[in-house]
């Protein structure tokens, strides 16, 4: 396999009815806890794991239709959507980022060749003020 992880996520939930029962406010904690290791012949093999831990607080109504299992299980879909976008958005872009700057795809005289337009544009630039 070139690509293996493991997602686990732990939801605390806390609940206070009122108004008799008619309403209730939930306090949800999740945490989540990400490992992969991926092995590719153009990058390498890269260790990644961590943690992210959230938390919100929320007032529903409870009824028959709308029990509190239900109102529960939203706040949870809800939360593990808004840890999953932000590890894709920040974590592992950040994280790409950093690969791509430690790791050259292209061959050292490329590279060179590529500082050398850049200086020659920007000499130009400088010249024509």
């Amino acid at each position: 396999k070139k690509i293996k992880g493991c997602w686990d996520s732990i939801h605390v939930i806390e609940v206070q009815e009122k108004s008799g029962g008619k309403n209730a406010h939930y306090k949800l904690t999740s945490t989540v806890m990400l490992w992969m290791q991926t092995n590719k012949e153009a990058s390498g093999t890269m260790n990644l794991g961590g943690s992210l831990t959230r938390q919100i607080e929320q007032d529903n109504a409870v009824s028959e239709n709308q029990p509190h299992l239900v109102n529960i299980g939203r706040m949870i879909e809800d939360m593990e959507n808004k840890i999953r976008g932000t590890l894709n958005e920040i974590y592992f872009g950040k994280t790409r980022d950093v690969v791509n700057d430690l790791r050259s795809v292209r061959n050292l005289s490329e590279a060179r060749m590529q500082q050398d337009a850049q200086r020659a544009i920007a000499d130009a630039l400088k010249q024509r003020k």
